[in-house]
């Protein structure tokens, strides 16, 4: 029988916030994982570069999880050079986690563009995937990202009955927060305080990050 599934939660992180942390709890708990590691991207070859750099990123994820159980930072991405692509991430878990089922964590609005991903096929070769959807998230998929989802759905049960290659959807409760909100917020001068745990605000307040040049604090 295989060991308890790790789920994965990867992004930019720029900033983390309790969005992204509230979904970590809710997936650990829902689908009763072993883990839920937090993987920050230094290069993601789908979307703008982050505003803060790998270091800053990181140390706001150590400092929002620690007190939290079962939510873990994973920084691999952060050490490896070259573009941060996810097949090449999973390949190195399942190396070091040869018994345990990993479950890759995307939204549907990432789901849509699966077929674009560097070896997308071959993430189902060391992961399933949890689906998450969400209001207002169109789960009109393009022919070959449903033609997946149709032959890969399964239960969350199947996450923990095998290593890998199963899609589970699932719609946990909704916390509308993003980081272009927040950075948006302090690059106005406003407060976005309670979108993110007040150590990290504190620690991008305390170093200007996000904020023009002469601008004092919210």
């Amino acid at each position: 029988m295989p060991e308890r599934p790790i789920g994965i939660l990867g992004g930019t992180f720029d900033p983390i916030h309790n969005g992204h942390l509230r979904l970590a709890i809710e997936l650990r708990d829902s689908l009763k994982l072993g883990e839920v590691r937090l993987v920050p991207s230094a290069r993601p070859p789908h979307r703008d570069q982050p505003s803060a750099t790998p270091g800053q990123r990181a140390k706001w994820v150590r400092v929002a999880i620690a007190d939290q159980p079962g939510i873990v930072l994973d920084d691999r991405e952060l050490l490896r050079s070259g573009p941060s692509y996810t097949v090449d991430t999973l390949a190195h878990m399942r190396e070091t986690l040869p018994d345990t089922p990993l479950c890759l964590i995307m939204g549907a609005d990432v789901f849509a563009e699966l077929p674009q991903w560097h070896r997308w096929e071959a993430l189902f070769d060391y992961a399933h995937i949890i689906l998450v959807n969400r209001p207002g998230v169109s789960q009109d998929y393009p022919r070959r990202a449903r033609e997946v989802l149709e032959r890969r759905r399964g239960e969350a049960q199947a996450l923990h009955d095998s290593l890998h290659g199963a899609i589970h959807p699932c719609a946990p409760p909704p916390l509308e927060i993003s980081g272009t909100r927040i950075r948006e917020l302090i690059a106005a001068g406003a407060s976005p305080r309670f979108l993110l745990p007040d150590p990290v605000l504190r620690d991008i307040m305390d170093a200007g990050i996000y904020r023009p040049a002469g601008q004092t604090p919210a």
